[in-house]
C-alpha cells in the first residue's frame, strides 16, 4: 500500500468521525429518555353524582287455559255424521285475573303438527260462551271437514300485552265414518 492511499483512508476516517459520534450521542440520548421518563400510571375513573336510579322488570307470563271439567272436550258426529262438532270446556286458570274469552285465540293443527291461529272467516265456525270460571267453545261445520273417519286438533290460547301468548290447550277429536265412535281428549302444547 502506498503512502498516498493510506493518507486517503485516514482522511475518510477522520471525516466519518463526527457523523459516527453524532449517531452515538443520539442513540445514548434516546436510551436515557426511555429509561428516565416515567411510564404511564394506572388510573381509575371516578366521578361523584348525587342522582341515583333504579329499575325493575319482569317478563309477562300469560296463563294457559285449562279444562274446566272432565272430560275437557266432547266430539259429536251429529245425525249420520253430517253435522260434526267438537265442544271444548275451558277456563282461565287461577292467577289469570283480568283475562277473558276476548283474550282467547283459536287455532287448528295443520300439516307438520303446527298449531296455526284461525283467521277471518274460519272464526265464524267457532262460538264461545260463558265466564272466566267456565267457557264453552263449539267448533263446527267447515273446520271439521275431513274429521269423519279421521281426526282433527283444535287449540285455545290466551294473548297478553306486547303480543305475549300462552301455551295451547288442545282438543284432539276423532270419529269413524258416519260419525260413529266419537272421541276427544285435551292436552297442553307449547306455543
Amino acid at each position: 500500500m502506498t503512502a498516498a492511499s493510506r493518507t486517503r483512508r485516514r482522511i475518510r476516517r477522520v471525516d466519518e468521525l463526527p457523523l459516527r459520534l453524532s449517531a452515538g450521542v443520539v442513540g445514548i440520548a434516546l436510551l436515557a429518555v426511555a429509561v428516565l421518563v416515567p411510564s404511564a400510571q394506572d388510573t381509575e375513573a371516578g366521578w361523584v353524582d348525587a342522582e341515583v336510579g333504579g329499575a325493575e322488570f319482569t317478563a309477562d307470563t300469560v296463563p294457559t287455559p285449562i279444562a274446566s271439567r272432565a272430560p275437557g272436550c266432547v266430539a259429536s258426529g251429529g245425525l249420520l255424521g253430517l253435522s260434526p262438532s267438537v265442544t271444548i270446556y275451558w277456563r282461565i286458570p287461577p292467577g289469570g285475573d283480568g283475562y277473558t274469552s276476548e283474550d282467547a285465540e283459536f287455532g287448528q293443527l295443520i300439516t307438520g303438527g303446527v298449531l296455526e291461529p284461525l283467521l277471518g272467516g274460519l272464526l265464524g265456525n267457532t262460538t264461545t260462551s260463558g265466564t272466566p270460571e267456565g267457557y264453552t267453545t263449539v267448533v263446527n261445520s267447515g273446520l271439521l271437514t275431513g274429521l269423519l273417519g279421521g281426526s282433527k286438533s283444535f287449540g285455545i290460547r290466551l294473548t297478553g300485552r306486547g303480543d305475549w301468548v300462552s301455551d295451547w290447550l288442545v282438543a284432539d277429536a276423532s270419529m269413524g265414518l258416519a260419525g260413529v265412535d266419537p272421541r276427544c281428549t285435551v292436552r297442553t302444547v307449547p306455543s
